[in-house]
């Protein structure tokens, strides 16, 4: 499949050699969506100048990094791509393919997780990060809707409902944002009794991530 030219330039693939599955993916998901990507083993061939590809590659064209632990070895390829992008000052678009503490210049940066769960939402979560940010394309459920269901509407964060028996939240479960704010955008998108199943293998917090969706008049199974 081409990808369709798009203006920007094409992606620019960083990644460490250890995640080049990760990168193979990740650039096929965006070509798949009608994006240019270029990506070192696809586009560059015997004889080629690597350095000066890499360089002209970061000049022309927009730049997702693949985080990892070994995206941060210093002796790696990774380390004069993502300093000669600080260094021109252009947006670099992260997201994390492995557990890992960006370097201290790159830590403000929203850096979303490919990794922990599954392929769909991986795709989904990649191609929010190279679009950018999307306001909604219909309006909100309207929050007196849930009186007339005998819902008491949004509390206020950290507040209980009225009727409340789970056990005190768990603070050493953490990193599951991203599933928290994708549960409650899909339970507060109608107006009706909305019902969601999460399901994976034993152990990796299933009820601990449903104890953590305090969202009392619409239940997670």
């Amino acid at each position: 499949m081409v990808g369709v030219e798009v203006p920007g330039g094409a992606w620019f693939v960083s990644y460490a050699g250890a995640d080049r599955a990760w990168a193979d993916w990740a650039a096929w998901q965006l070509i798949d969506a009608g994006l240019q990507v270029e990506l070192d083993h696809w586009d560059w061939g015997a004889g080629d100048n690597f350095v000066l590809k890499m360089n002209a590659a970061l000049e022309r064209g927009r730049f997702l990094a693949l985080f990892s632990p070994a995206y941060f070895e210093p002796d790696r390829f990774t380390t004069p791509e993502w300093t000669a992008i600080v260094a021109m000052k252009e947006k670099i678009t992260p997201v994390r393919v492995a557990e890992v503490v960006a370097e201290p210049i790159l830590r403000p940066l929203i850096v979303p997780d490919l990794f922990g769960i599954g392929e769909e939402a991986a795709r989904r979560v990649l191609l929010e990060a190279v679009s950018g940010p999307r306001r909604p394309t219909a309006a909100p459920a309207f929050p007196g809707a849930l009186r007339q269901l005998g819902g008491s509407g949004p509390r206020l964060p950290g507040s209980l409902p009225r009727v409340w028996n789970l056990p005190a939240r768990n603070a050493s479960f953490t990193g599951r944002d991203t599933l928290l704010v994708r549960l409650r955008q899909d339970l507060a998108a109608n107006s009706r009794v909305a019902v969601q199943a999460l399901h994976g293998r034993g152990g990796v917090g299933k009820t601990q991530l449903g104890r953590f969706l305090r969202i009392s008049d619409q239940p997670v199974v």
